[in-house]
């Protein structure tokens, strides 16, 4: 009985969380009892998504960035502190446009950013989001034109040197 209550403890404590960070309406994740590899709770673990692709719908969230917020909701609900949770995000490629501020999208998209509230949310949870510089000018973008919980980075390649430099690990997303 004891366990239960652990677990619907620390369940309501992560909601709770999320609740202050919106995380909690981007990805579903799911409980695992007895997983047999989990994260250790008192390790720091710093993690930089590549994120540059993206589906030609463009009234759809990138489900490669609500990966982002998936991967703090699971971790942080298995006991993971999310201060040990250090997560930077760089967006290039196809997935540029995922970057944009809501005016800039719709004036050339017709609609307003689908990734705005799922981007600002990551901010919040202390996400550092960058944009490829390279590819947001490619793209015929400007600075000016990024949402305000993005920034811009020379190139994804300087965001991706740096942070392996600084010791995270690289996921990308094929």
């Amino acid at each position: 009985m004891k366990m239960k209550q652990l677990l619907f403890m620390l369940l309501f404590t992560s909601i709770s969380m999320y609740g202050q960070n919106s995380l909690e309406q981007f990805g579903k994740v799911f409980p695992i009892e007895k997983s047999d590899l989990s994260l250790q709770k008192d390790k720091v673990y710093k993690v930089i998504f590549d994120v540059f692709k993206d589906q030609k719908k463009k009234h759809r969230i990138n489900p490669s960035v609500v990966t982002v917020a998936r991967y703090i909701k699971m971790h942080v609900q298995q006991g993971v502190p999310q201060e040990n949770l250090k997560i930077a995000l760089v967006l290039h490629g196809a997935a540029t446009k995922n970057a944009l501020s809501n005016t800039a999208y719709k004036k050339r998209y017709g609609k307003e950013n689908p990734n705005s509230a799922l981007l600002d949310a990551l901010k919040q949870a202390n996400v550092d989001i960058f944009v490829c510089g390279q590819s947001l000018y490619a793209k015929g973008f400007k600075e000016k034109d990024t949402s305000k919980s993005v920034q811009v980075s020379l190139s994804a390649l300087t965001a991706l040197v740096h942070y392996q430099s600084e010791g995270y690990h690289q996921i990308n997303f094929n």
